[in-house]
């Protein structure tokens, strides 16, 4: 059996073994932001993320404006929106065209309508606008989808959901309208 190893995955096996939680703080802005986790204070710079890594339990979070959220992190991969900007979760197709009309049919039971940056997608798309977020994802913003990848043995295709930024929303769209 063959296995596609992502970064996040292996942060996910990684974190899955402790009883740790891995913090990735994500700022799509081009202003630095600061928090607070606990009583560490995090600069996270303009268009970064800032990994921290923290013990599974309560934790309190404070905003730039001061205001204070407190959560049970019980789970081992969160993302922190601190901007609390919408994100768009879409999914990559990999496999032969001949098994595409296979992957539409089946992602048709979870297809839906959702509006992002004021435009409406229907299909296999999430919005992601809040602060704290368990990542359900295998890439995350500003990490770049692989052009192919393996199938595993037995499968015909694979799907990779993928994280997008605003400003990579913006790039993918600009992409696809000179490709046309």
């Amino acid at each position: 059996m063959k296995f596609i190893i992502t970064p996040l995955l292996i942060c996910i096996l990684l974190a899955s073994c402790s009883s740790n939680v891995d913090l990735a703080i994500d700022n799509p802005t081009d202003q630095p932001v600061f928090i607070k986790l606990d009583d560490l204070e995090v600069e996270i710079p303009a268009n970064e993320v800032v990994w921290v890594e923290m013990g599974k339990g309560d934790h309190e979070l404070t905003l730039q404006n001061d205001s204070l959220v407190k959560h049970n992190f019980d789970q081992s991969l969160y993302m922190i929106n601190p901007t609390l900007n919408e994100y768009l979760l879409m999914e990559e197709y990999y496999g032969s065209d001949a098994f595409y009309s296979s992957y539409e049919m089946t992602s048709k039971f979870s297809s839906k309508t959702v509006n992002y940056m004021g435009i409406e997608f229907e299909g296999n798309y999430d919005v992601v606008d809040k602060l704290i977020n368990t990542v359900t994802w295998d890439y995350g913003p500003r990490e770049k989808l692989p052009e192919m990848v393996q199938v595993e043995s037995g499968e015909n295709y694979t799907i990779l959901k993928k994280l997008l930024s605003p400003t990579e929303f913006i790039e993918m769209v600009q992409q696809s309208a000179g490709a046309e």
